[in-house]
């Protein structure tokens, strides 16, 4: 009986030993997976430890669990037009913060990574990044300035920061929070820079002589004008004789019966999703 009873104490004893050493070893390998993704703003060039796709449905990007989609597509509106009048393209990054390391550093990244600024031009590298790091009970606002942004300074940046904080601290929406930073952000971004436009080239007019030469070259234009008309009127005739017309230098498209192979029948072509993102070098200055 004393034998049975330590020798099932003995087997107890083992079982537990077994399940806290698989405990032990699960648990250090969880730990090395975590340290081999580093922390956003950890990493290095040229990715920086970052694996996002360059161009995003929004221009809120890890919006998901935290705003809703609605408030998403009002800042899209806001930085759509931003982007548009060359004054700057910007992003907002939403992280928690047990997925950031240095804070400063992660927006600079984001930045350089997403590659955000105009490639050339007067506007050239005037990317902006907006990170909003989630604590458990309010956020912590960052930004990076691209090189094409001199005239923002930190002084109005920090104050859009602690707007956005506010916003959150007061009504612990980050719909709010989005929608407060977009509104001050567009404020100060169009105070400092107005929109660029791009004049179109003035056509040029061609003065016509005036005397009988003149009212003889306006006659025999006229006169071509007319035998031209009257050449379409007669080909078309032919082809509604004959039912359509064949254009196949290559036997490989037919006009007549029903539009050019490739396109659908009732109009032009379909267009997917507005994808946003960067288009030039990601270079960037100051940040907080």
């Amino acid at each position: 009986m004393v034998r049975n009873t330590i020798r099932s104490n003995s087997i107890i004893i083992i079982v537990v030993m077994l399940a806290f050493s698989l405990s032990i070893s699960f648990t250090s390998v969880h730990a090395n997976a975590i340290q081999d993704e580093p922390l956003c703003g950890n990493g290095s060039a040229p990715d920086y430890g970052l694996s996002y796709n360059l161009f995003q449905p929004h221009w809120t990007v890890g919006w998901e669990g935290y705003a809703s989609e609605r408030a998403v597509s009002q800042v899209d509106a806001v930085l759509d037009e931003l982007d548009a009048d060359s004054i700057a393209q910007t992003m907002i990054l939403i992280k928690p913060q047990e997925e950031v390391g240095i804070r400063s550093n992660c927006s600079v990244h984001f930045l350089r990574y997403m590659q955000l600024g105009l490639p050339n031009g007067e506007r050239k590298d005037n990317g902006f990044v907006f990170l909003i790091v989630v604590e458990p009970d309010d956020i912590d606002v960052h930004y990076a300035v691209g090189l094409g942004l001199p005239a923002l300074t930190a002084y109005e940046l920090t104050n859009i920061n602690r707007a956005v904080e506010t916003a959150y601290e007061s009504t612990q929406s980050m719909d709010q929070a989005l929608l407060t930073l977009v509104q001050e952000f567009d404020k100060v971004a169009r105070e400092n820079y107005p929109p660029l436009t791009y004049l179109e080239p003035t056509p040029e007019t061609v003065d016509l002589p005036v005397g009988p030469l003149g009212v003889s070259a306006i006659c025999g234009q006229l006169c071509l004008g007319l035998i031209f008309l009257l050449f379409m009127g007669w080909m078309f005739s032919q082809m509604a004789r004959t039912g359509g017309m064949t254009f196949n230098p290559s036997g490989s498209r037919s006009w007549g019966g029903g539009g050019f192979r490739g396109f659908p029948s009732g109009g032009g072509r379909s267009s997917g999703p507005s994808m946003r993102g960067g288009s030039g070098s990601g270079r960037s200055g100051r940040t907080n």
